[in-house]
C-alpha cells in the first residue's frame, strides 16, 4: 500500500503569481514596496523566503513519504514470508504427528476430528 505523495502546493502557486506581480509593481515604482509597514515587513524578499521555506518543507515531507513507502513494502514482504513460514510449520506438524494430534492443536491448527461436518 503506497502512501500518497503531494505535488506542489496550491498556495505556493498563488504566492508565486503574487510575487511576480509584486516584482512588476516594484519595477514600475523603482523601489521595493513594503506591504506590511515597518513593524511587519512584507516585501518581495519576505515573500520569496516564505515560498522557498514552504517548498523545502514539502520536499522534505515527500522524501519522508518515500522512506515510509519503502518501509511499508519491506513490512509487507516480511509479513508474507512470516505467513508462509507458520503455514509450513503447521503442515510439517501434520505430516510428523498426524492430522488429529494434540501437537497440531497446540500450534493453532484444528484437529481433523474436531472439524464441522
Amino acid at each position: 500500500m503506497a502512501l500518497r505523495k503531494r505535488s506542489t502546493s496550491g498556495k505556493i502557486t498563488k504566492a508565486e503569481k503574487r510575487l511576480e506581480a509584486m516584482k512588476g509593481i516594484d519595477a514600475a515604482q523603482g523601489k521595493t514596496i513594503n506591504y506590511g509597514g515597518e513593524q511587519y515587513p512584507l516585501s518581495e524578499f519576505e515573500m520569496r523566503y516564505s515560498i522557498d521555506d514552504c517548498r523545502a518543507l514539502i520536499n522534505e515531507y515527500n522524501q519522508i513519504l518515500e522512506l515510509a513507502d519503502a518501509k511499508s513494502l519491506q513490512i509487507k514482504e516480511a509479513e508474507e514470508k512470516l505467513g508462509d513460514f507458520y503455514t509450513r510449520v503447521l503442515a510439517g506438524a501434520k505430516s510428523i504427528f498426524g492430522v488429529d494430534s494434540d501437537e497440531v492443536s497446540a500450534l493453532g491448527g484444528t484437529k481433523k476430528s474436531e472439524r464441522k461436518k
